[in-house]
């Protein structure tokens, strides 16, 4: 029974909790789920948007951006079970990426897009690129196949790649400067940072997500000044 909506909500299961183990995967998430991975982005970037949305109607923009933050980071994957190193690499990069991802968003706070929208939407729309981006790039990371989903085809990718570059386009050149960026720090981490640290694949699928969401949001804001 592979629907869309069933491919959807496995995909959804996937994201949003420790991961199975391979044999497992592979029966309860069919690999044309994967292609599904960045429009969970798109949702979590909805949810982000939202809640900085009714933040800001309260407090400052950084008290906003916390809450978004907070709201996505619960609604992600849990962090998976390994070893004790595995467990202290994950958490650096983690708190690496929030470090970075806050003063990112609180840049693009005032950003405007070729769009124009109502007064702190701009921001949700940068935060639904970034994660649909990531979503998709975490895809590429599986055509290989990894132990804890099924390989992801060829069709899978590029569906994936479609839904997942789509928003940026919407933000005009820094949305496209955050997809290169997010692409770069993808291949870096493959060839070099990735396979030095040995990180159990569900820590590679979390930080490949973490990295490039956050190499987008930097992308955007080191060309938004220009534009």
């Amino acid at each position: 029974m592979n629907t869309p909506w069933f491919l959807f909500l496995a995909a959804l299961r996937f994201m949003t909790r420790r991961a199975p183990s391979r044999d497992d995967a592979s029966r309860s998430m069919p690999h044309a789920a994967t292609r599904f991975f960045p429009l969970i982005g798109i949702l979590s970037g909805l949810l982000a948007g939202g809640i900085y949305w009714l933040g800001a109607q309260l407090w400052p923009t950084s008290v906003a951006v916390v809450l978004c933050m907070a709201a996505t980071s619960l609604a992600a994957t849990s962090p998976a079970a390994g070893e004790a190193r595995d467990a202290r690499l994950g958490a650096a990069y983690g708190m690496l990426s929030l470090l970075v991802k806050y003063n990112a968003l609180m840049a693009l706070t005032a950003a405007t897009g070729p769009i124009p929208l109502p007064p702190y939407l701009t921001l949700g729309l940068v935060m639904i690129a970034g994660q649909a981006a990531a979503g998709s790039l975490v895809v590429s990371l599986l055509t290989g196949g990894t132990s804890v989903a099924p390989r992801a085809t060829t069709g899978d990718l590029g569906v994936a790649l479609l839904i997942g570059f789509l928003p940026a386009t919407l933000l005009g050149i820094p949305g496209l400067a955050g997809l290169v960026s997010a692409i770069v720090v993808r291949l870096i981490l493959t060839a070099v940072v990735l396979p030095r640290t040995a990180l159990e694949p569900r820590l590679q699928l979390d930080v490949t997500q973490q990295m490039t969401e956050v190499s987008f949001y930097l992308g955007a804001v080191a060309t938004w000044r220009y534009v």
